[in-house]
């Protein structure tokens, strides 16, 4: 009985079911976009931040420099973390802010510095800011004659900062300049949002004499803009599904209505009406799995599509389990819902009247 009531449904019943298979098609598949975007859009606005700035920085509690091993401790709990240096020095009889740092640790929070030549150093080369090579007449590629550690401009800065004043060069040139080892004027620290409190905690911990602070306005910024895209992208999830169980409800409402003589005749020879709707819910349950599989595998590379044209990088579909999980899961929800808000007007049906005619 159960399988003749589902065939004659796929042969007589073509149109209506394949109506509610497009929706939840589509529902499943704006799902795998929206939930595959919304397990990654965390991870994924966090590295795009990255290119902001630091949002912890570390500076003396007092005197002039901080211990460098606050560097190394900060990566152990899993942080980047990039030193400065910063000492004077002298070109001709003008005295100008020279600037040390790393440029493999400093790449990664510094993507905002607009370069003008190359941002590659070595120990005899450096790069000027853009306001004091204007005021010294600095080229690239010139010899720039700094007392103690003269060095080849290779590029011109431009950061809108304390940079565009100083003359940047590699961190062991400053430190010998400046007549110092294993200490920096200031460190410049990216953590996982999620973690900055308990990273700046664990730091601040470790070494008392240096003040560890929050850059509130990456910081701040950052947790906002995430916080707010999910919320936005949960909306429209919840929107969606929406949609999709009215959809499905109407047209298995239509159904019930088409098949009413069935169902009549099903309850004049006994079936419970929970029986009868569970034939009905046995086809929306097959449809939203089939309709899952289907929006999954479309949606998967729609959401890599579109992952690629907001955050760039390549094109990289990520078939996770978990997504398909919770796709199917959320349809299976949505079809019987929509089912058991269509089939709630069977107990409506009298045999009597249905076999009657009227």
């Amino acid at each position: 009985m159960f399988f003749k009531f589902i065939l004659r449904a796929l042969k007589f019943r073509k149109q209506r079911l394949l109506l509610a298979f497009a929706a939840l098609a589509v529902a499943a598949t704006l799902a795998t976009v929206l939930f595959g975007i919304y397990s990654t859009v965390d991870r994924r606005l966090r590295d795009e931040f990255r290119a902001y700035g630091a949002n912890l920085m570390a500076v003396p509690a007092g005197g002039n420099t901080l211990p460098l091993g606050i560097v190394s401790a900060a990566e152990k709990l899993g942080a980047e973390a990039a030193p400065f240096l910063v000492t004077s020095g002298r070109i001709g009889n003008q005295v100008v802010a020279v600037a040390g740092f790393i440029p493999e640790k400093t790449a990664g929070m510094t993507s905002y510095w607009h370069v003008t030549g190359s941002r590659s150093i070595g120990h005899e080369d450096c790069l000027a800011g853009e306001s004091l090579a204007r005021e010294l007449n600095l080229k690239l590629s010139e010899r720039v004659m700094l007392q103690g550690a003269p060095c080849t401009l290779k590029g011109i800065v431009s950061t809108g900062g304390a940079e565009d004043n100083e003359l940047l060069m590699s961190f062991e040139t400053a430190s010998e300049l400046a007549g110092v080892h294993d200490v920096a004027s200031l460190v410049e620290i990216r953590a996982e949002g999620a973690r900055l409190e308990s990273i700046r905690a664990a730091l601040a911990a470790a070494f008392p004499s240096v003040d560890v602070r929050t850059v509130r306005s990456v910081a701040d910024t950052e947790s906002n803009v995430v916080l707010k895209m999910r919320n936005v992208i949960f909306l429209l999830t919840l929107i969606i599904l929406a949609i999709t169980t009215v959809c499905v409800s109407s047209n298995f409402n239509e159904m019930v209505i088409e098949r009413s003589k069935e169902i009549g005749i099903l309850k004049a020879l006994g079936a419970a009406e929970r029986r009868i709707s569970s034939l009905f819910m046995s086809e929306s349950a097959a449809l939203a799995l089939v309709a899952a599989v289907f929006g999954y595998l479309i949606g998967t590379f729609a959401a890599a599509a579109i992952g690629r044209q907001i955050f760039g990088g390549s094109f990289h579909p990520d078939m996770s389990v978990g997504v398909f999980l919770v796709v199917a899961g959320v349809m299976l929800a949505v079809a019987g819902l929509a089912t058991a808000i269509a089939t709630s007007g069977i107990r409506r049906i009298q045999p009597a009247i249905i076999l009657r005619g009227d």
